[in-house]
């Protein structure tokens, strides 16, 4: 098993819906609202419309028996479900006869392992392929698309921007592996996107270095992000010269012996904060970069991380269509609407944050995980968005990051959700906790959440534990 037997299995899906298109079929796309999901969407719709076909898209957050049962009730004649679906193959057959196609990269269950039919499954993990690491549910959009025809290559940058959002970037200094590195390569040939090793801060080639750091959300700079005052500090205690002929330099103007003394200067002023894990810093701030050229410098589509945060802002303020017409060539008055609320999002997360890390008995740092107290900082409803920004301190990276927050006396609700190091099975916490007593658990792309009596806390740490030892093997 491997790849050989993956692209096959795209081979027999790209004649299903190539007949479908010439069938001029009803096509109707159900999608996860998530960044991932917007991009795997927008790249089927593209694609479909490009080869003269019909298409339209559906985001939900998570399908159910009901919501399938309405979607049949709709009568569509074929139906994809990206980012979704995962398990529930035998009501897709009941439903829908074989008129879809599921195209996921989470994991399966054992019976879909073994399906004989490999058009109707699109995952990596049948042919021993990674899905956590080595591609999105956009890369295999796009790889199903690159099949349909060989010149839809310029849609690769999609699916990178959709790696990216699933936090992939996980091989040296940021790089892509796998999968989504033959796909970065299609990006390269045709010169729809650029990538290189340099400093990962935002906006760098548009705003001036210390407007760059306090911009710079992913990672999060605790004290740092959002304060252009204190960046404009450490930078001149640095013996920095931010200044040119007058103007703000940018990160763009300057060399690398100036780079290295950005990453210093942020490096002690974490050390004189007495903050660990300093030394994970790096990591987070040296890498590749993955930039659109066609798109305009200094907006959110012209770094693809920055795109990722868009998106994800799109699917966290119920706004996916938006983010799906940005995906297919929409701007004006999309984009600065998109913009805006990525803004907010970042800023509203940045304050429980930053709240959570300043008062420092809400922390317990227990090595592969740290446990947050969050009572009185996030109520119980909380839809645990946050994690996007908490996964990528320096200080969390390689940790699975639990909250709790306690609902009354009856209850605890737990968030779970990996650092950007982190591969703790979280689908695999949720199943096992089940086996414990009364509770429910939910899983999202970013996080998960357990409801628990407090008397199961101690069994649900021992399940956390196990999982976690077994992840890092």
């Amino acid at each position: 098993m491997g790849y050989k037997q993956f692209y096959e299995s795209l081979d027999l899906a790209s004649e299903k819906v190539k007949n479908l298109i010439n069938e001029r079929k009803d096509t109707f796309i159900v999608s996860n609202s998530s960044c991932d999901g917007i991009i795997s969407a927008g790249l089927l719709v593209s694609a479909i419309w490009k080869m003269g076909g019909k298409a339209t898209a559906r985001f939900m957050n998570s399908v159910s028996q009901e919501s399938l049962a309405n979607l049949k009730n709709e009568n569509h004649e074929f139906y994809f479900f990206t980012e979704l679906g995962t398990g529930l193959t035998e009501s897709f057959n009941k439903l829908f006869s074989n008129d879809w196609i599921v195209l996921d990269h989470r994991k399966l269950s054992f019976s879909e392992m073994v399906t004989d039919d490999n058009s109707a499954i699109l995952n990596p993990w049948k042919f021993d392929i990674d899905g956590n690491k080595e591609i999105s549910s956009g890369g295999i959009s796009y790889l199903l698309a690159k099949t349909l025809d060989k010149s839809f290559t310029d849609l690769s940058p999609l699916a990178i921007v959709s790696a990216l959002g699933e936090y992939q970037d996980i091989g040296d200094k940021r790089s892509l592996i796998g999968l989504n590195n033959e796909i970065l390569e299609d990006s390269k040939k045709n010169a729809s996107l650029k990538s290189e090793i340099d400093l990962l801060l935002s906006f760098k080639e548009y705003l001036p270095i210390h407007e760059s750091i306090a911009n710079t959300f992913f990672p999060y700079l605790h004290g740092l992000t959002s304060n252009r005052e204190k960046c404009l500090e450490i930078l001149k205690n640095a013996g920095i010269n931010l200044k040119k002929d007058g103007r703000w330099k940018t990160i763009a103007d300057i060399n690398q012996e100036e780079k290295f003394l950005i990453i210093e200067s942020i490096k002690n002023y974490y050390s004189s904060q007495k903050t660990s894990n300093t030394e994970n810093l790096e990591k987070l701030l040296i890498g590749y970069t993955y930039v659109l050229p066609s798109e305009e410098q200094g907006s959110h589509l012209y770094d693809a991380r920055k795109f990722s945060d868009l998106l994800n802002a799109c699917a966290l303020s119920m706004k996916s269509a938006i983010g799906m017409s940005i995906c297919l060539g929409e701007r004006a008055e999309y984009l600065k609407q998109a913009e805006r609320d990525a803004v907010e999002f970042n800023e509203s997360s940045q304050k429980i944050i930053s709240k959570i890390l300043k008062e420092k008995w809400r922390l317990s740092d227990k090595g592969p995980y740290v446990l947050i107290n969050a009572n009185g900082i996030i109520e119980p409803d909380y839809d645990g968005r946050l994690f996007h920004l908490l996964g990528s301190h320096f200080q969390f990276i390689d940790k699975l990051i639990i909250m709790k927050i306690s609902i009354d006396e009856n209850y605890s609700k737990f968030f779970l959700g990996s650092g950007y190091e982190s591969f703790a099975d979280i689908e695999q916490i949720v199943n096992e906790s089940s086996n414990i007593g009364p509770v429910r658990g939910t899983i999202s792309d970013v996080y998960a959440q357990i409801i628990i009596p407090p008397a199961q806390e101690d069994s649900l740490m021992s399940i956390i534990l196990k999982v976690i030892k077994k992840s890092s093997k």
